[in-house]
C-alpha cells in the first residue's frame, strides 16, 4: 500500500468516526440524555435554574397578591374614615343650639329629653364602627401629649405655648390611622412653636 493510499484511508476512518459521533453528541444535548455530559452536571444546572425562576415567581406573585390586598383594603377603608370623622364630630363636637352638650333639647310626645338616647345610638354605632375598622388592622394614630413626627402627623398649623415644649403637638385636628404597620392617613394636627 502506498503512503498516499494509508493517508487517504486513515482520513476516510477519521471522517467515519466523525460523522458517527457528531449526531449521537448532537442528539444528547437537544434531549439532555447523559451522552454528551457524561456526570449530568448541565442538566442539573438547568434543573437548578428552573427551580429558581419557579421560587423567585411564587415569591413575586405572593408580593403582588399582598400588595393588591393593601391597595384594595385602603380604597374601601379611606372614605369609611370620613364617615368616622363624622361620626366623631356628632358624638363629641360642640353644639351652639339651643340645649346642653349631648345636642339640642328635644322632647318625645311624653315630655321626656330625646337628646340622650339619640346620642347613645349613635354613640354604639361610632363603638361597632371602630371595633369593624381594628378588626380590619385599622387603628388610630395616638397624638395626645406627643411629639410631632412627619412620618404619622400633617402639621395644619404652628401656635406659640408656653405650656407645651417645642413640636408637641397641641391639638388634633382630624385623626390618622394606620393599617397594620403602613400609614392609612396622617392624623392633622397643631404643634407648639
Amino acid at each position: 500500500m502506498s503512503k498516499k493510499s494509508k493517508e487517504a484511508k486513515a482520513a476516510k476512518a477519521t471522517s467515519r468516526s466523525t460523522e458517527e459521533t457528531a449526531p449521537v453528541d448532537q442528539v444528547s444535548q437537544k434531549d439532555g440524555s447523559v451522552g454528551a455530559d457524561p456526570d449530568g452536571s448541565e442538566l442539573n444546572a438547568k434543573w437548578l435554574r428552573a427551580l429558581a425562576d419557579l421560587d423567585n415567581y411564587k415569591k413575586r406573585v405572593q408580593r403582588e397578591r399582598i400588595q393588591w390586598d393593601r391597595s384594595a383594603r385602603e380604597e374601601v377603608l379611606i372614605p369609611i374614615l370620613e364617615v368616622v370623622d363624622n361620626f366623631e364630630r356628632a358624638i363629641y363636637g360642640d353644639v351652639t343650639d339651643a340645649g346642653d352638650a349631648n345636642g339640642p333639647a328635644s322632647r318625645d310626645a311624653n315630655g321626656s329629653d330625646t337628646g340622650d338616647a339619640f346620642r347613645d345610638g349613635v354613640e354604639l354605632i361610632f363603638r361597632h364602627f371602630i371595633d369593624v375598622l381594628e378588626k380590619g388592622g385599622v387603628t388610630p394614630i395616638e397624638t395626645e401629649g406627643r411629639d410631632f413626627d412627619p412620618n404619622l402627623h400633617e402639621a395644619v398649623g404652628h401656635v406659640e405655648s408656653d405650656g407645651h415644649k417645642t413640636d408637641q403637638i397641641i391639638q388634633e385636628m382630624q385623626k390618622g390611622y394606620m393599617l397594620g404597620d403602613r400609614l392609612l392617613r396622617p392624623a392633622r394636627v397643631v404643634v407648639a412653636k
